[in-house]
């Protein structure tokens, strides 16, 4: 990135600021007090656990992590892995409907939500993260399971069904990252050193904020509730140090030319996508569909990056029929019908 395109990039942020614009209204709720809205100070884990644990919530120690989880309903076993930032109250529309005829187990992914860093923040890195998944897995004694994940747990869920293949019986991706692609604005500015070094001790909430609303398709949708939720995660002792790390892992592997193991994974593979994510583009759909044999696409008009979030009717609805049965309901795309002719010659 260049010094000029820092400078407009600064100047950008600066100018929506000054004009006071949605992003910042609601960075300015969220914050408990003006120093969090400076983002200098952290909010206490008290305070998170009164507002983000509840009876629901369990915790287990794996990988210097306390891995924070809500384990809900009976039957075979659903895992849901959300984004960078993000924490599993991201599912929550999900889990409500799903745990009246399964097992769902939706967990704080390694790094955010209340499971936090872990004891030794330099071991965060792309394998420690997929290391940890896979033993809270095997700890659970999980089988014949149904993985989802959107963005980074997109990625995870992918690493995980390409190594534990027997485990995984099927996939759904929501906006996976993973394959080379050009990174989004805001993450080039926060990989630049100035910025990276900064905010390791200072993350204003209107940077989460505004994220989150390029990370929607129509950043009307938001709700309160879920952009509070991204500022008070983000403030947790020990996550600005690791939200940083995050974006350099992020744009390591988006700049990462070496071959992804991918085509190893034999679940079928539902790829869920919004037509307008900024974050991980749909035309990447494509490698996913190239490399994953048994696969098939469905997409969603005006959403961005977040589907489950901004659109949970529907994307509840295509998951629902994908467990029913299987990729045959998305058979009408060119996915669909590539996977079928597929099966068909295999």
């Amino acid at each position: 990135m260049t010094a000029n395109v820092r400078h407009i990039l600064l100047l950008l942020l600066v100018t929506l600021i000054l004009n006071g614009c949605a992003s910042m209204g609601q960075a300015m709720k969220a914050s408990p007090s003006l120093a969090n809205l400076g983002g200098i100070v952290t909010i206490s884990d008290r305070w998170l656990e009164e507002r983000y644990v509840n009876d629901e919530s369990q915790f287990m120690r794996v990988n210097g992590y306390r891995i924070h989880y809500r384990d809900i309903g009976q039957g075979e076993p659903i895992i849901l892995m959300h984004g960078i930032f993000s924490s599993l109250q991201t599912w929550d529309s999900w889990v409500r409907e799903l745990s009246r005829t399964h097992r769902v187990i939706a967990l704080d992914m390694p790094g955010y939500g209340m499971t936090g860093a872990p004891e030794n923040p330099d071991n965060f890195d792309e394998d420690n993260i997929v290391n940890t998944v896979a033993k809270f897995v095997e700890r659970l004694d999980l089988d014949g399971i149904t993985l989802v994940g959107n963005s980074l747990g997109g990625f995870v869920a992918s690493q995980y069904a390409a190594q534990y293949r027997d485990r995984v019986d099927r996939l759904a991706l929501i906006d996976p990252f993973g394959y080379p692609q050009q990174t989004p604005f805001l993450l080039d500015l926060g990989t630049w050193f100035p910025v990276q070094f900064m905010g390791q001790w200072v993350q204003p909430p209107f940077f989460v904020t505004f994220a989150l609303s390029t990370a929607y398709g129509d950043a009307d949708r938001i709700s309160d509730r879920d952009a509070y939720r991204y500022v008070h995660m983000s403030q947790r002792e020990g996550a600005k140090p690791i939200y940083m790390e995050t974006l350099k892992m992020v744009e390591a592997r988006a700049e990462n030319n070496d071959p992804l193991p991918f085509y190893r994974i034999k679940a079928p593979t539902l790829l869920m996508w919004g037509e307008d994510d900024e974050w991980v583009p749909i035309s990447l759909a494509e490698r996913w569909l190239a490399d994953i044999t048994r696969s098939a696409l469905v997409t969603y008009p005006g959403v961005g990056h977040i589907p489950m979030e901004e659109s949970p009717e529907a994307t509840l609805e295509d998951f629902r029929r994908f467990l029913r049965s299987g990729l045959s309901p998305f058979s009408e795309s060119v996915a669909g019908t590539r996977d079928k002719a597929g099966e068909e010659g295999s």
